[in-house]
């Protein structure tokens, strides 16, 4: 009994402290008070820091995610010196978490590897620089769609900055033409091997046995699947127009690959 009341407080605690730090994330809330709480001065910098922390097994329970996500903010608070303000409850399985860092700081030298350990698998960042708190909403929506972006263009997990994707982060943007560039790809039905061929084959600056030998199948395979996907879609993946279309249409349409393993 004595442990349910305490982690029913620890609960408690963690959604209050979460209110606190969605409120800045979303710009809700701009108070100096609320702003004191978290470390964060009214005209001070800071760094937001977007987190995707893989799903493992036996970490299904809310409790056993709360502990992950719990190793993953101490990893923060150590690495970066101070108690950095979290909401990470979103990263979990496919979401993504923020955290802000006051000052202007540099993600430490290892964090990556830290975090990994800490929460068992592959973790994705993506880190922006905010002048001040005011800009920090922006801010952590842009370090968001930098994660999404980089897992949906088939980058490694690591570290990632808008420089890092600068032209698919442009591709991905949704105007009048996204729902006809993603539907370019429509006829391949959703198959994975044609998706995934195509996804690395572009990751791999259509160096097809570089494609062949991370998709372990022989390059003459790899030609025959391209082959079925400009039969498929029109596409002609040897011109530049063709591979930005193609490009641009599995970023709209969210194209992961396949999941990323600890």
């Amino acid at each position: 009994a004595a442990d349910h009341a305490e982690e029913e407080a620890e609960e408690r605690a963690a959604r209050e402290a979460e209110g606190n730090v969605g409120n800045t994330h979303s710009g809700r809330d701009g108070r100096s008070g609320r702003l004191a709480e978290l470390g964060l001065e009214p005209g001070g910098a800071c760094l937001v820091l977007a987190l995707a922390v893989p799903a493992s097994s036996g970490q299904d329970s809310p409790v056993a995610r709360r502990r992950v996500l719990r190793r993953v903010q101490t990893v923060l608070d150590h690495a970066f010196g101070t108690e950095v303000a979290s909401l990470l409850d979103g990263a979990h399985d496919g979401g993504i978490g923020k955290a802000v860092v006051p000052g202007s700081p540099e993600p430490p030298p290892g964090l990556m590897d830290r975090l990994r350990r800490a929460s068992g698998g592959p973790v994705r960042a993506a880190a922006v620089s905010a002048r001040t708190p005011d800009e920090v909403p922006q801010a952590a929506r842009t370090a968001a769609e930098v994660v999404r972006v980089a897992r949906a263009a088939g980058l490694p997990p690591g570290l990632h900055r808008l420089e890092d994707v600068l032209l698919e982060f442009h591709l991905s943007r949704r105007d009048a033409s996204s729902g006809a560039i993603a539907a370019l790809l429509d006829p391949l039905g959703g198959s994975p091997e044609l998706t995934g061929t195509l996804r690395v084959h572009l990751e791999q600056s259509q160096r097809r046995r570089d494609t062949a030998r991370l998709l372990g199948v022989h390059p003459n395979t790899v030609d025959n699947r391209l082959a079925r996907i400009t039969e498929l879609t029109g596409l002609d993946l040897s011109a530049p127009r063709g591979t930005a279309l193609a490009l641009a249409a599995l970023l709209l349409r969210g194209e992961a690959g396949a999941p990323e393993q600890p």
